[in-house]
């Protein structure tokens, strides 16, 4: 039986489920509405947020580091410097044009670290879910593959026809390390948990009523505002992709996932695939929160 099923009870996660968010969080806005979401989360052990690159041709090349100082900026916000937030890889696993030579960083020595601890006491796998490129996740494993029965994994991106079980490659996050993502798919043994734009494009929020519920949100509602502002300036709705994939996680009776096979170039093995989300629920959880920062 799959490992989250071990973890439920009346519909939430049991408490100190070892949790690890890596985001690209200077992508777009959604990455610190997620991270906003989970400061409050009791239903984990939040045992770190590492900081995601996610190159493109319009986006230079330290763009780590933009992720990285909005995780601290938020972090700081929040009182939650507490929580680890190493920094990751500047660059894609591999090169361009294939292979999977890791990408050593702080963010994956952390993952290499917390997989390991408490192994011989039987401690829980942790959980790891990269909202954006996986490269610090598959640069961890490949730099330590003992660690790769110590994780569950969780990635937001592809995209998934349920009817005819086709995979489709050609998306963001995947396309920002594609050596990564092929890496993961193919690693036999680790548990991979897959969040497809096809379904997270559900969760779309309209700008009006999110600024109002964001007025009634304290000072993180107030950041979260000015970043919409700033950032999507002409954006009258956004799909919130990483909230869906973290809530989904983290309340799986808003969500539904089946198993699936690989995709026919990978490793032929099965994985785990969201295929629906109750977005009225999620939307309700997530507001019922952020209006306790009041």
């Amino acid at each position: 039986m799959r490992y989250v099923l071990l973890l439920l009870l009346c519909g939430t996660l049991q408490a100190q489920t070892r949790f690890i968010l890596d985001a690209d969080t200077a992508n777009e806005i959604d990455d610190l509405y997620a991270i906003a979401y989970l400061l409050a989360e009791e239903g984990v052990a939040w045992e770190g947020l590492t900081s995601a690159q996610w190159q493109h041709y319009r986006s230079g090349d330290k763009t780590v580091y933009q992720s990285q100082h909005l995780n601290v900026e938020l972090l700081t916000l929040a009182g939650r410097t507490d929580v680890p937030h190493p920094l990751g890889a500047d660059t894609i696993m591999g090169e361009p044009w294939g292979g999977f030579q890791p990408r050593d960083s702080p963010a994956a020595q952390f993952i290499i670290q917390q997989a390991r601890q408490g192994a011989d006491a039987g401690a829980e796998k942790v959980v790891v879910m990269c909202i954006g490129a996986s490269t610090n996740l598959a640069s961890a494993i490949a730099l330590a593959p003992d660690i790769k029965d110590r994780i569950v994994a969780y990635v937001l991106g592809f995209r998934y026809d349920t009817t005819g079980g086709y995979w489709n490659k050609d998306e963001f996050n995947i396309r920002r390390d594609l050596n990564a993502a092929n890496y993961l798919l193919d690693a036999e043994g680790l548990e991979l948990h897959v969040m497809p734009i096809s379904t997270a494009v559900q969760y779309t929020w309209q700008r009006d009523s999110t600024f109002a519920r964001l007025d009634r949100s304290g000072p993180i509602g107030q950041y979260l505002k000015r970043r919409w502002e700033t950032n999507a300036t002409e954006d009258r709705e956004r799909v919130m992709w990483d909230v869906a994939a973290l809530q989904a996680f983290l309340r799986p009776d808003q969500a539904t996932e089946i198993e699936v096979t690989t995709p026919p170039e990978n490793v032929q093995r099965r994985v785990w695939m969201y295929t629906d989300i109750d977005e009225d629920a999620m939307q309700r959880d997530y507001w019922n929160r952020l209006t306790t920062y009041e």
